[in-house]
């Protein structure tokens, strides 16, 4: 690629390509052993189409140089707004928070209880995802895309081993030494498509109008 003067927004740009050339010949599994490979694809071009533009334009790296457009592009994805009113906003996205008590529960070993899964399931979720500031959004999502923190569920929310994935969960503390809650933010698989083609489009043109904001698709 050598040394693009806009390399945030160009890799982002070539992922998304990648992913809009190659995802639809992609099988939902491997045959015989059951790999998930059209969720596994989507968020291996998920994590640099988040992650890069994240780390070099809202959190600027002084021994890198400030990219064109970076104060516009940081100014939108650290706003203390609702994201739901960001230009990047797309989809159908759940939010729970789920408070630490007397500990957290292990996700990754017993999969989501049901009081996180009825928590994503809640009325109330749906708003309170557009709620969340857009700072918080995005910080939870590059969280959870950087340190691993994705979980894959069915179309009911649910985790394990032997699923057809529908959906991803994204989960990330609130960033404390000692974290009392976790924040997971979950949306189905075509809505978070949905998602990066926003966000790549907002990254190529940053000062265009949100006005016309991307249909949330419907779920496979």
């Amino acid at each position: 690629m050598g040394n693009p003067s806009q390399f945030s927004r160009e890799i982002a740009r070539r992922a998304h390509q990648l992913l809009a050339e190659l995802y639809n010949d992609l099988p939902e599994s491997s045959p015989g052993r059951g790999l998930k490979l059209k969720a596994t694809f989507l968020l291996a071009i998920a994590t640099p189409i988040i992650s890069v533009p994240i780390e070099r334009l809202a959190r600027q790296k002084e021994h890198l140089g400030e990219e064109k457009s970076a104060n516009g592009i940081e100014d939108a994805i650290t706003a203390k707004t609702p994201v739901g009113e960001a230009p990047f906003y797309a989809g159908c996205w759940q939010y729970h928070k789920q408070v630490k008590g007397e500990a957290f529960p292990r996700l990754a070993v017993d999969g989501f209880p049901p009081d996180i899964i009825d928590g994503l399931e809640a009325d109330d979720a749906l708003t309170a995802a557009k709620q969340l500031s857009s700072n918080e959004f995005c910080s939870n999502l590059r969280n959870a895309l950087s340190h691993g923190s994705v979980f894959y569920l069915d179309a009911q929310g649910r985790s394990s081993e032997n699923i057809r994935v529908s959906r991803f969960a994204f989960v990330s503390t609130d960033r404390q030494r000692n974290p009392r809650a976790l924040h997971i933010q979950s949306v189905t698989m075509a809505d978070f498509r949905a998602f990066l083609g926003k966000w790549v489009d907002w990254l190529q043109n940053p000062a265009a109008s949100n006005s016309d904001k991307v249909a949330p698709a419907n779920p496979k």
